[in-house]
């Protein structure tokens, strides 16, 4: 589950970086300036890792309710992990 985990975070990371990265291309057309571009870098990783760390652990959290869940329906040794 942990794969499946963290290959559901890098996805979610680099779409989140994706947009980022449309939007400072949008801010650098309107602006007419090539100084947002500096920024990038930083925001594009800070946006991987703060969207990345929070969809593992949302996933995580959202798995552990649902397996809770089943196990209190009454049949608690069919759904172990």
């Amino acid at each position: 589950m942990r794969l499946a985990f963290l290959t559901g975070a890098l996805a979610s990371g680099i779409g989140a970086a994706t947009l980022a990265l449309l939007v400072v291309w949008v801010v650098t057309v309107l602006i007419g300036s090539s100084a947002p571009w500096t920024l990038a870098p930083w925001l594009v990783a800070g946006i991987v890792v703060i969207v990345g760390a929070g969809t593992y652990v949302a996933e995580r959290e959202a798995h552990r309710r649902t397996m809770a869940r089943r196990r209190s329906l009454g049949e608690p040794w069919a759904f172990r992990d």
